[in-house]
This record gives C-alpha cells, structure tokens and sequence, in this order.
C-alpha cells in the first residue's frame, strides 16, 4: 500500500472532475445544507484551511473519493453558479470573473489558486478502502448492497443471482465490490416493477429497495404472475440492450445515467426487447454521444458551454434516487433522443 499527500489547486480539482469517482459505499452526494456549502466557499475565500480529501488511485487511473464527497460537491457546485451568499457583493463565481473590479476580479483567481490537502492511497485492498472509510465517518455502517444481501427471497434471488450476473450489468464499468452491480440491479427493478404496477417511477433509498425485496420475498397469487411478468419483462429487456449495444458497454459508468438508459428502452422495446428497426443504430449511438458529450462538459470546467447537458448533469448528480429527479431525467432524455434522430447532433451543442 502506498500513501501520498499531494497538494491540488481549486481549478485543478475542476478540470480533474471526470478523472474523480464515488465508490458505491460514498453516502448521497447532496447532504450538505446551503449554509454549510456557504461556509466552506467562505473559509476558501478567507484562506482557511479545509479539510484534507482522501482519493484511491484504482487500476484505470481514476480517483476513487474515499472521504470528502461533500466538500467536492460543494466547489463544483460553486463553480457551477450555484448561489452562495458571503460577504462578497457577487453572489456568482462567473460574477466574479466578469467584473470590471481588478479586486473583485483578482478574487476568482484567488479561488481558483486555492491549494487543499489531498492523500492519495495506492495499492489497497477492499478491505482496507472500507475499514479507512469507515474509520473517516465515525462508525458508518453497512451500505445498501451489503444491507440488501442479507435479504431472503424470490427478489432477493432475482437481484444478486439473475440480474447481477446478466451480460448487459457485468459489462458496465461499475465496481463490482460491496455490490454494486447489485445495489444498481435492485434501482432497475424497483422502477421496473413500479412503472409497470401503478405507472409510476420509484425513489431508490435503501428503505424503498428493502420494502421492494420484503413484498416480494414470497409471492403468491396475483403477486407471484406479476413478480414473474415483471422479472422475465427485465431479462428480456436487458437481454435487448446487450444485443443493442453489440456489448459496448465498458464505458457507462453512471448509475444514474444507466438507470435512466435501462427505462427508456424498456419503454421503447416490444415483447422480444428489440427496438424498432430505424431505432436499433441509432439509439446505442446517441447514448455513447451523449455520454461523450456530458464527459466532455465536464472536462472543460469553466469553459463548458452547454446549458442544456449542465441542466442534464444535474440531474445525473444531485439527488439522482429521488422519484422526481428520475422521471426529470427520463423526460429530458426521451426529449435529447427525438432531437438527435431528426437532427443527428446533440441538443444544446
């Protein structure tokens, strides 16, 4: 194992952002109050120190957040125009850039050169990744994955044996340890099954999933045809995304963004989960160009220049689990996909 501290600026943090991920044991990315979000933008501003971050350096090179979500969600927050109220006039980061004030100018330059104490682990096991962050979170307890597998039952059974090991899950690029791949499989289903039952979509807290699994422990009846309809309904299904897409999956590695992809098609695909003739190209090539596309805006940090992905990121990133930010994403992405069949381009570019 090896440890490092290194030193990053605010900007660098910025522009970094797609290199940076959150590991499925990180908490809800949003938990932070507006005051509290105020207050580290404020000490930042005062040249207080903040808390140092804790990174993994993984295998692909990514840096896996072992502590410090907040605190990242609150500077690109920031970055993005989210308002703050501190002492300065501006309430707005691109204000401050903008102004003809060489002061209040010099300051957005003064955010940016920030400098934050960031140790970076490499060569770590699982279980010394979890026993660290645990240790950061003073006794945070197991995760929704883990929680969930402790389950019994026919969904029990369904989630960890049938869809955890479907070709289309295991090809994503998300982590396979804590359950991951599990935890997604179980947002799948929960919304599956809701939309299917009363026409909605469902939020996908821990307490949401375990009520699923515990109604559908051992079905009888009407619920046991439906449990069965349902299950073979997303089999099927994602057995239609896995031919879609020709097994180009690797690089989704949003749960959110594969949640929302899953129930488009689903919404799209007939009994055989095949699309459409003329959709069968085109949907797996507008979502790999979004995806590029959002990763791009990303990249670019200051200089993104797509209002419409940015809304869509939020929506990727902000509350993802909840109902309404699902069926947002749902709406938007239905909306970016009829646009990019009639004008072949992504909305907003």
């Amino acid at each position: 194992m090896k440890r490092e501290v290194q030193r990053w600026r605010l900007k660098d943090l910025d522009k970094r952002r797609e290199e940076i991920t959150f590991p499925e044991f990180q908490r809800e990315k949003q938990l932070w109050s507006v005051d509290k979000k105020r207050l580290l933008v404020d000490s930042i501003v005062q040249n207080i120190d903040i808390p140092k971050l804790y990174f993994y350096l993984n295998e692909k090179k990514e840096f896996e957040v072992i502590d410090g979500q907040q605190r990242l969600w609150a500077i690109w927050d920031y970055f993005g125009d989210e308002t703050y109220k501190f002492k300065q006039k501006h309430l707005k980061f691109s204000q401050l850039e903008k102004d003809q004030d060489t002061d209040v100018k010099a300051l957005a330059d003064t955010i940016k050169e920030y400098e934050l104490q960031v140790t970076v682990i490499e060569d770590a096991s699982d279980d010394y990744l979890r026993d660290m962050f645990l240790r950061l979170q003073f006794g945070l307890l197991l995760n929704t994955g883990e929680k969930l597998h402790a389950s019994t039952g026919k969904m029990k059974d369904f989630v960890f044996g049938d869809l955890a090991k479907d070709q289309f899950i295991t090809n994503l690029a998300i982590p396979k340890r804590r359950y991951a791949q599990e935890t997604l499989s179980a947002q799948i289903s929960i919304n599956s099954f809701s939309r299917a039952k009363v026409g909605t979509f469902a939020r996908t807290r821990y307490e949401d999933l375990r009520d699923l699994f515990n109604e559908y422990e051992n079905p009888t009846g009407k619920n046991l045809t439906f449990f069965r309809t349902q299950t073979a309904r997303i089999s099927t299904v994602l057995g239609g995304l896995w031919t879609c897409f020709k097994g180009k999956t690797q690089n989704l590695r949003s749960r959110a963004y594969i949640i929302s992809i899953y129930l488009l098609y689903e919404e799209m695909a007939d009994r055989e989960g095949l699309l459409p003739a003329k959709d069968r190209s085109v949907f797996p090539e507008f979502i790999q160009k979004l995806w590029e596309r959002l990763r791009q805006e990303i990249s670019a940090g200051f200089a993104r220049t797509n209002q419409e992905l940015y809304t869509f990121e939020t929506y990727l990133s902000s509350a993802s689990g909840e109902r309404y930010q699902i069926e947002r994403r749902h709406e938007k992405l239905k909306q970016y996909y009829n646009y990019f069949k009639e004008k072949n381009k992504v909305m907003g570019d």
